[in-house]
């Protein structure tokens, strides 16, 4: 992703989860599992269960970003190979058994990986196209690109990951209870 445009988003998306998701704070996490760029939000349900929202900037030159959500029940960022889970979500939910887990968003919601493309990849044909490709992106440029597609991550997160991370939680209370 180019830095601009991470620039945005990182800033622009960890303004969005303390003004719109504040029980999910930023996390400072030391694990070969969490890749470059990536910002962890951590929401901590009692000493062992903690439940996480990722943002994950294309670690390829694409400009796209993903979200993950997901769930530790040892006390950490999720441990897990390969990231996110090779276990899909099912509609009986059997992946609540499990004790790590992250899902890409757009599984939860269509069934399919998924990622917000903020300006899509096109492979420069020409010198000038590659030296356009190059070129700095101006601040109001990546705000204009970048917003929108933050905004509609947000719209799935708080309609379809915030009630399935609830629903995990709540399927831990009842289990544990």
């Amino acid at each position: 992703m180019r830095k601009e445009f991470g620039k945005v988003l990182r800033d622009y998306f960890s303004r969005k989860m303390k003004s719109l998701v504040p029980d999910f704070a930023e996390e400072k996490v030391k694990s070969v599992y969490i890749g470059p760029g990536e910002r962890a939000f951590c929401k901590k349900i009692d000493d062992s269960l903690y439940c996480w929202i990722v943002l994950s900037p294309s670690a390829k030159d694409y400009d796209e970003f993903t979200l993950m959500v997901g769930w530790s029940n040892r006390a950490r960022y999720p441990e897990l190979s390969p990231i996110p889970s090779h276990i899909s979500p099912t509609p009986d939910r059997s992946e609540f058994s499990e004790s790590e887990y992250l899902v890409r968003l757009p599984e939860l919601f269509s069934g399919k990986d998924g990622w917000w493309v903020i300006k899509p990849f096109e492979a420069p044909l020409t010198i000038a196209q590659l030296q356009a490709s190059l070129s700095p992106v101006s601040k109001q440029e990546a705000q204009a690109l970048v917003i929108p597609q933050v905004d509609s991550a947000f719209n799935r997160l708080i309609e379809t990951g915030l009630p399935y991370l609830k629903a995990y939680v709540d399927f831990k209370q009842r289990f544990n209870a």
